[in-house]
């Protein structure tokens, strides 16, 4: 079974975001804004308090959050895979080698190195819930 493009794409950018996320540590996130000169604007009565330092806090640490999670629920999904389909994706997509070497990496042939990362991208699919239930049929069949 072939997978659609939309699904494909979606599954190899959460693999480079884990990525990303990973090499990345921390992210810099946001900075507070600085009033850079004093001007002489009359104040308006909002009665709306801004805290511009706490709202940065507050979207650094959400934000922090969420790319922890994205890291756990790949690594998560990547458990469901066999060792051969997990070490092929996490070569070609985490360390971002070429297909070339990571069939010199795990001394497989390339054949063997697309039919895992064929076989991985579609469970992947399933685990993160991307394929219509008549995709599901279709995908337990060839499993």
């Amino acid at each position: 079974m072939k997978l659609r493009k939309e699904v494909r794409r979606t599954i190899v950018q959460a693999l480079k975001l884990c990525r990303l996320y990973e090499r990345a540590g921390v992210h810099p996130g946001h900075e507070p804004r600085i009033t850079p000169a004093y001007s002489l604007a009359p104040s308006g009565e909002t009665n709306v308090v801004q805290d511009s330092t706490g709202d940065t806090a507050q979207r650094n640490t959400d934000g922090e959050r969420e790319r922890r999670e994205h890291v756990e629920r790949v690594h998560r999904a990547l458990e469901a895979l066999t060792p051969m389909e997990r070490e092929v994706v996490r070569l070609k997509y985490l360390e971002g080698m070429t297909m070339i070497e990571v069939c010199e990496a795990l001394a497989i042939s390339e054949r063997t190195a697309h039919k895992s990362k064929a076989a991985a991208l579609l469970k992947l699919a399933i685990v993160f819930g991307l394929l219509t239930p008549e995709e599901e049929r279709q995908a337990a069949g060839m499993l």
